[in-house]
């Protein structure tokens, strides 16, 4: 019978190969052969028929002839059937037997919710983003941190310098870093009454806030100025956990990275000389 597309289709759909199935129908029509007499008609390639002939053995489709050389011989398709067959029927029933013991092992718990994932939100304008950082300080519980530009100490301090004073009182503690210059020296010994501010040593185009580990904001001040409510400031909020959590570990380290303040202007901010 030819080795056509549909024969060898359904040879495959029990389990065999292109290779195997060409091999085996060449095998059919020659009964019995070497491995060299098969590659002409089944279109095998020469350097793969042995390992053909030999997982066609080991499929029990296949007895090999103890000859010189090696002759080949087809074992009826039924017999391959049948054999599949009981096999199938065994698997079957350890699977059936097993099904309670591993319905208990594998059962479904439930006792753990999937992280969730939080929002986000542009917001435009220096109002708007002021708006939402009211709201982000108004919620702090345990700490804040906020990293900005050489103009940052003076937007916090204008705007949010009651809720500063009122967290500090509750015990929420306050971390800032900015580069500290003698423009921003007198809004940097302001925030030094309620917070712990360090000198980074770089420029900070924009500015981040973070709140209790759980909220993030990125600002960019356009134009960063002093005005506190007026600006076409572009920021980014999210409370996303995951974002949250890697945004705040890595704000902590840039305060960490900054210097602690001059004791004069510590000393200042305490109620010393002005």
């Amino acid at each position: 019978m030819p080795i056509n597309a549909d024969r060898i289709r359904k040879l495959v759909e029990f389990g065999l190969t292109e290779y195997q199935a060409r091999a085996y129908l060449a095998l059919l029509d020659l009964g019995a052969s070497t491995a060299s007499e098969i590659p002409p008609l089944s279109r095998v390639p020469r350097t793969r028929i042995y390992s053909t002939m030999q997982q066609l053995h080991a499929k029990g489709l296949v007895e090999i002839l103890p000859e010189t050389p090696l002759r080949y011989k087809a074992v009826a398709f039924a017999a391959y059937l049948r054999a599949m067959a009981e096999d199938l029927r065994g698997r079957a029933g350890q699977i059936d037997g097993s099904l309670d013991a591993l319905s208990r092992e594998f059962a479904i718990l439930a006792q753990r919710e999937p992280e969730g994932r939080g929002g986000f939100e542009a917001i435009y304008g220096r109002r708007n983003v002021r708006e939402r950082l009211t709201k982000m300080y108004d919620s702090a519980r345990g700490e804040i941190f906020g990293i900005g530009t050489t103009r940052s100490p003076g937007r916090i301090l204008r705007a949010f310098g009651s809720s500063i004073a009122q967290k500090a009182r509750e015990g929420v503690s306050l971390k800032y870093a900015f580069m500290f210059t003698p423009e921003n020296r007198d809004d940097v010994r302001g925030l030094l009454r309620h917070a712990e501010v360090r000198d980074i040593d770089f420029q900070m185009p924009v500015y981040l806030h973070v709140v209790d580990g759980r909220e993030f904001l990125m600002s960019h001040p356009i134009p960063d100025d002093a005005a506190f409510t007026k600006g076409d400031d572009i920021s980014i909020w999210t409370d996303d956990p995951a974002i949250a959590r890697a945004m705040a570990q890595m704000v902590e380290r840039i305060w960490h990275a900054g210097a602690p303040p001059p004791e004069d202007l510590v000393a200042d901010a305490r109620g010393g000389r002005r």
